[in-house]
């Protein structure tokens, strides 16, 4: 599908991943542009003309910018003619993909994961309250994804495979930049394993792959 679209993304953000690999999995030519939070560029006048809210991802088709993952999954299925489910089942999608866009991705990334990696992050002074707040709400979280939605030997979160797998996967995999243990959680081990063999995971994953490679041999060095 040759056009215009812009994808906008960090590679240390989580939530641009879906949208990247939405585009991959249906066929959706993009732009590829970078944006370095941790050089602050997504706060520049000239970002900011695109989201004001200066958050990532953001795409631009035909003039026009979209952010929040939700909104832009929304978007390109209309733009390009995407297939959706029945409404009840795509109500059922959209409700985790705003999820995890939101409540899951502020959990363990702001509450958790971010604070003990990205000090250039911090969004609090007292970073270890935060951190033993973030697990609770964490394996909180865990559980609801494990004893809800993948009881009774369901390989997807619905039943089916769908956008929500991979949205929320997205964010639970920023656990790994930690080293967290999974071993209370089999399902959603099991899960994570079909999910990441799925086309263009291994692809659009590579720098948090890369990392968290880094992440274990640096901690395998250290035992």
């Amino acid at each position: 599908m040759p056009n215009d679209l812009k994808v906008y993304c960090s590679c240390v953000v989580a939530p641009c991943r879906p949208i990247l690999l939405f585009c991959k999995e249906n066929g959706i030519e993009y732009e590829y542009i970078e944006i370095n939070i941790l050089k602050h560029e997504h706060l520049t006048p000239e970002f900011l003309e695109k989201n004001p809210k200066h958050t990532l991802p953001v795409v631009e088709l035909d003039g026009v910018f979209i952010s929040e993952g939700p909104a832009i999954l929304n978007f390109l299925h209309d733009k390009f003619d995407i297939p959706r489910l029945a409404k009840a089942e795509q109500a059922q999608v959209d409700q985790l993909v705003s999820w995890a866009s939101e409540e899951l991705h502020w959990n363990i990334g702001f509450s958790y994961v971010y604070p003990q990696i990205y000090t250039e992050l911090a969004i609090e002074e007292d970073t270890d309250a935060l951190i033993e707040q973030g697990i609770v709400k964490v394996c909180q979280d865990l559980d609801v994804i494990e004893k809800t939605y993948l009881i009774d030997g369901k390989n997807w979160l619905l039943g089916k495979r769908t956008t929500a797998d991979v949205s929320v996967a997205c964010i639970i995999v920023i656990l790994e930049l930690i080293c967290f243990d999974f071993k209370m959680w089999p399902n959603i081990t099991d899960w994570l394993t079909r999910i990441k063999s799925l086309p263009y995971w291994d692809e659009i994953h590579k720098f948090h792959n890369d990392i968290v490679r880094q992440i274990t041999e640096q901690n395998g060095a250290a035992d």
